[in-house]
């Protein structure tokens, strides 16, 4: 019965499982009338919580509202109250800030009920689980809940007396950096004297709650004392519950919470409201809610393009030009509705500016200041130093040096100079996709051609130049290098002759002898070499202004007699009925052989003889070598033909005696396709038909029927050889009784 009833709780209350991301709440109370015996009271309870959170918590409605006597913790009333309404929470205003998006809502509860009037006091409790994961200042948050409470003393009861009512809910984002200063404060009817200070937030409901129950929404609530949440100490504490400069307070006269704080998070806050009259407790009103701290975007942020930054001073460097151009970058321009550059060019008054982009002329080289200042005398406003420094121009020049008839590496010597002090950066960009960073270099480059080479400098003053230079540069190589470096190959042999020498191109005349009487003028040709023999190769490049240089390759290419095989075969045609084939080597300059015959076959013979056991085409392989190692091989296909025999008997018996009593056809059947057997009487009645060649007429119409006279009958065959050759086949069956 207990799980049945779980169950059931928790198929009605589909709200349970779904309150993570509650973030805060009170409870108020107004009389509405009274005996000498009772108060009827009116209490409205907010309930705030996340509505932008994936997954978050949902209203419940409705919601148990405990009532109990705090000195003996016995429960006086247990009151489900329904969901009166749901509003938004308005963001705080920040006219110059933009703070991150997020949404509150608030949840309105209300309802009126009699208690008797005791000495005791009342405390009116909403416990409900759970806070959000992501809470920074408390140990577990995730798994524990909260209790909203308010107490009514026995004085209050006596004096028939209202609770206290905040003025606003806390700013739903705060941000970080930024002073806070918010009225916490309440509204009391009577004027009782109000006393303000952070308290210790309850918790309630929830697996680690320290509660006496661990229900989501515990019904009724779990009884007084209630339960804490755990600070994690000594970072945060009830009293200092996020970290500030100055530390964030309340005031205990006032309730204005102030401070500024100093990281991004959440933290739970609690500020207890106790109500006095004539120096007696009335009321204590408790509110738990959380404190959204954000990195909140500035809507006027002043900033221009410079070549470093220091806090809010902005250092702009120019070399050789005394006018510069103040690239504006700042935000935003849309809420910017007033500005001006200030700038000391030495003389009697600033020089002031009123364009987004100004262009400043400077009177001479030196380091000059100024600001921007953007909204000036408004709430929204932003100030930026500048600092220009105005030198003088510098200047990159370099040398080349390089042997133009023999390839060789180019020197580099800078010649760049600077009056503004030392240069301390180079970087030569040779043209190549390659790159120095010294002073004086050398490279030597792959391939020929127009060079473009640049050379970067930077001086101590961060000004910079670059020069370009352009050079021709086509050496000879000074080494000729080939690939292969050595051959030996069979006639024919094709020679792949690849040029590795550097630096060479289609600019440049080459000249190849391959030793046979053979040329080419090619950078890398191909060669066939069709003769046995020794051969020695040469190579003779000419650069594009005439220098040369050539090398002979002695006794470099070997070709050996090569083998070339070939055969022929007996008898042409060959079936089935003749598999027989002899072969007849026909190849030339050959001491071994070997044939691969179809599928199976092999031998090492000159002439073999082989028989073949299947029909088709068969592949035959003939490899040749000779004494010299050279290697041919020739493929060649033989039919072998697969034969159909078939004839037609002239009489047959059918008098059941064992001999000749079926009439059907003889012969070889085997690849047979589309047979057909048909057999006429004299009358043209057509009284057979097989599709098979192994059935035979028995002499009856189709076998089952009345028996057929004796007579002559006509038959007709048909088939479809294996290569699909169409046959037909007229004949006569004599049927003998």
């Amino acid at each position: 019965m207990k799980k049945l009833f779980l169950f059931l709780y928790i198929l009605l209350t589909p709200s349970v499982f779904w309150a993570k991301h509650i973030v805060g709440g009170d409870i108020t109370y107004e009389v509405k009338s009274f005996t000498t015996t009772s108060n009827r009271y009116a209490f409205t309870m907010h309930i705030y919580r996340d509505s932008l959170s994936v997954g978050g918590a949902y209203f419940d409605d409705p919601a148990n509202i405990s009532i109990y006597n705090s000195r003996t913790g016995q429960i006086v009333k247990s009151i489900n109250v329904g969901l009166n309404g749901v509003k938004s929470v308005l963001r705080p205003d920040y006219p110059c800030l933009i703070p991150p998006k997020i949404a509150v809502q608030d949840g309105v509860y209300f309802f009126e009920t009699d208690l008797d009037i005791i000495n005791d006091t009342y405390i009116v409790v909403y416990q409900r689980c759970c806070r959000n994961e992501t809470i920074n200042n408390l140990i577990d948050p995730g798994s524990i809940g909260a209790s909203y409470t308010v107490e009514i003393t026995g004085f209050s009861q006596q004096v028939h007396n209202n609770s206290p009512t905040f003025k606003q809910f806390p700013p739903i984002v705060i941000c970080g950096g930024f002073p806070l200063n918010f009225d916490h404060s309440a509204v009391d009817k009577e004027g009782d004297q109000l006393v303000y200070k952070f308290c210790l937030p309850n918790s309630g409901g929830g697996r680690t709650s320290g509660n006496k129950c661990s229900d989501n929404v515990p019904i009724p609530a779990c009884w007084p004392p209630f339960g804490t949440v755990t600070y994690k100490e000594p970072e945060y504490s009830f009293l200092k519950p996020l970290p500030g400069d100055p530390i964030v307070v309340i005031n205990s006269n006032t309730g204005i919470i102030t401070g500024t704080p100093t990281e991004e998070g959440i933290f739970v806050v609690s500020v207890c409201v106790e109500e006095y009259r004539n120096g007696k407790l009335l009321s204590v009103l408790k509110r738990d809610f959380q404190f959204k701290v954000s990195d909140c975007k500035p809507t006027v942020l002043g900033k221009v393009k410079a070549d470093s930054v220091k806090g809010k001073t902005y250092f702009l460097n120019q070399c050789g030009e005394k006018n510069l151009m103040i690239s504006n970058l700042s935000l935003d321009r849309a809420v910017i509705k007033d500005f001006r550059f200030e700038v000391n060019l030495k003389k009697p008054t600033n020089e002031i500016y009123t364009t987004w982009e100004p262009t400043i002329v400077f009177p001479d080289t030196g380091v000059y200041k100024g600001g921007l200042f953007l909204n000036p005398g408004t709430e929204c406003a932003d100030t930026i130093d500048l600092v220009f420094s105005i030198f003088d121009a510098v200047k990159s020049d370099f040398e080349y040096k390089y042997d133009t008839c023999i390839a060789g590496p180019v020197t580099f010597t800078d010649k760049s100079n600077s009056p503004n002090g030392k240069i301390i950066n180079w970087r030569w960009d040779f043209g190549d996709g390659k790159d120095a960073t010294l002073r004086n270099t050398t490279h030597l480059y792959d391939n020929p051609g127009n060079k473009n080479v640049t050379l970067f400098i930077e001086d101590l003053r961060r000004c910079k130049a670059s020069k370009v230079q352009d050079f021709n540069w086509q050496p000879a190589p000074p080494i000729l290098i080939i690939q292969p470096s050595t051959f030996a190959g069979c006639t024919p042999s094709d020679v792949i002759f690849k040029n590795l020498s550097k630096p060479i191109d289609s600019t440049y005349i080459t000249r190849w002898t391959f030793g046979d009487g053979g040329t080419s003028d090619k950078i890398s040709p191909t060669y066939s070499y069709k003769s046995p023999g020794l051969y020695s190769v040469s190579l003779e490049v000419t650069s594009p202004i005439g220098c040369k240089i050539s090398r002979t390759f002695k006794d470099w290419i070997k070709i050996s007699q090569g083998s070339k095989a070939d055969f022929d075969y007996m008898p042409e045609k060959i079936t089935q009925f003749n598999p027989i084939v002899s072969f007849n080597d026909l190849s030339q300059n050959t001491t071994r052989w070997q044939w691969f015959l179809g599928s199976k076959g092999y031998s090492t013979r000159q002439n073999p003889i082989y028989t073949f056991r299947d029909t088709g085409l068969q592949r035959i392989k003939l490899v040749t070598n000779n004494q010299y190692g050279c290697l041919d091989s020739v493929i060649k296909f033989i039919d072998v033909i697969p034969e159909i025999t078939y004839f037609l008997p002239n009489a047959f018996t059918p008098n059941n005696d064992g001999t000749n009593d079926g009439f059907k056809g003889k012969g070889i059947t085997e690849g047979m396709r589309r047979f057909s057997l048909k057999i006429w009487n004299r009358w043209g009645e057509m009284i057979f038909e097989t599709l098979s060649p192994d059935e035979s007429w028995n002499g009856r119409k189709f076998n089952t029927g009345e028996d057929s006279p004796q007579g002559v009958y006509l038959c007709i065959v048909n088939y479809v050889s294996p290569r699909g050759q169409p046959f037909e086949i007229k004949g006569y069956a004599t049927l003998i009784r």
